[in-house]
């Protein structure tokens, strides 16, 4: 995804400035050659996914998880809605707004970025044909997210710096105005599904064809703002525009719940890492397996399908299938399957109390040994 940005800014400048080609070539493949020998030894792994060139079934569960995310056309293609792109609040839509600045600035790198790798993911996200391929290759899960790779931080910078430039002092009290006014409008949607209608779809089309048009331009031109009479001017600009976006913040900010700290107790932790073998199977519910897995060099049968390769030795949906059968029923042969030695269980969610040695027991959670 990094690449694609990149690649973006290599053919915007070379169409600005020739002689930078070569170099940002060379920079190009120096970044790719380590991250395809990465690719290509996960390439047995990809292939077998079930999100991986995916069937009808399963695009369909996809377009179920991520509802919100895409947009679907009657004849079945499929593309990132806009409003995901637009989505993380006032700074997003500024830098969207500010991507056919860059034009103004053709001879420096930074525009040659903002337009080349802005217009490069817009393309694959929104044009149905690129983006179904690509989520062919590395899964809907994944593909949705390359929407967060357009480079909002320079475009933002960057018509900052602009705008400083055409509007001078007065680029203050309009960056002031323009913060205010877009954090009330667009303070962002960061709802897993884009309940509250996420950002403004157009700006994002206007990004793409301001961009595309600021790009032959910059080509044709190659314009220059020159450089600030006062350095400072941009960045003040720039915080003025934030400020107002930092202060809503400040003042509704909550800790999340996925922030909160683990409830595996020290104790449990250490009776993993000190009386169970390294790489030995450890069976439990599936938030147990999960935070087991990070805290002790142990293997679990199971884990969260969100966080597990979708594979026909894995069976993440089957395992855990298995594993609310086991808690319902308290066989033990299903841990067994799966060749556990070990089985813990949380008794603040689970009244179980197999027949099996204890090898830890602390307020919350029993450690058993399996046995043969």
């Amino acid at each position: 995804f990094l690449a694609l940005p990149l690649a973006g800014f290599l053919l915007a400048r070379a169409l600005f400035d020739l002689r930078d080609a070569g170099v940002l070539g060379g920079g190009l493949a120096a970044f790719l050659a380590p991250a395809g020998l990465a690719l290509l030894w996960l390439l047995p792994v990809v292939r077998q996914t079930a999100s991986h060139a995916p069937e009808a079934g399963e695009l369909a569960r996809a377009f179920v998880q991520y509802e919100g995310h895409l947009e679907v056309a009657g004849s079945g293609a499929y593309r990132v809605a806009p409003e995901l792109v637009a989505r993380s609040g006032a700074v997003a839509v500024a830098a969207l707004a500010a991507i056919p600045l860059a034009g103004l600035a053709a001879r420096r790198r930074w525009a040659a970025f903002v337009l080349g790798g802005s217009l490069a993911v817009l393309l694959v996200v929104l044009v149905p044909e690129l983006f179904m391929r690509v989520s062919d290759a590395v899964s809907l899960s994944q593909s949705r997210r390359l929407a967060g790779f357009v480079p909002f931080a320079f475009a933002f910078a960057g018509g900052a710096y602009v705008l400083a430039r055409l509007l001078g002092m007065l680029v203050l009290p309009v960056a002031l105005i323009a913060g205010i006014a877009l954090q009330v409008a667009y303070p962002g949607d960061f709802t897993a599904r884009l309940e509250e209608g996420g950002g403004p779809a157009g700006l994002v089309f206007f990004a793409l064809v301001g961009g595309a048009a600021a790009l032959a331009a910059g080509a044709a031109v190659r314009a220059d703002v020159g450089r600030p009479r006062r350095e400072w001017l941009a960045c003040a600009a720039a915080v003025l525009f934030v400020l107002p976006v930092g202060l809503h913040a400040a003042r509704t900010w909550t800790p999340s719940e996925a922030r909160l700290p683990s409830p595996l107790t020290e104790e449990l932790v250490e009776a993993l890492r000190e009386r169970v073998p390294e790489r030995a199977v450890v069976f439990s519910d599936l938030e147990t397996s999960y935070r087991v897995a990070a805290f002790a060099p142990v293997y679990v049968a199971a884990g969260p399908p969100a966080h597990v390769a979708d594979t026909g030795e894995n069976r993440p949906y089957e395992r855990r299938r298995d594993v609310l059968e086991f808690f319902r029923t308290g066989d033990l042969g299903i841990p067994r399957r799966y060749g556990a030695g070990y089985l813990v269980v949380d008794r603040a969610r689970f009244d179980l109390r197999p027949d099996l040695p204890v090898v830890h027991e602390d307020e919350r959670f029993t450690l058993y040994r399996l046995g043969g």
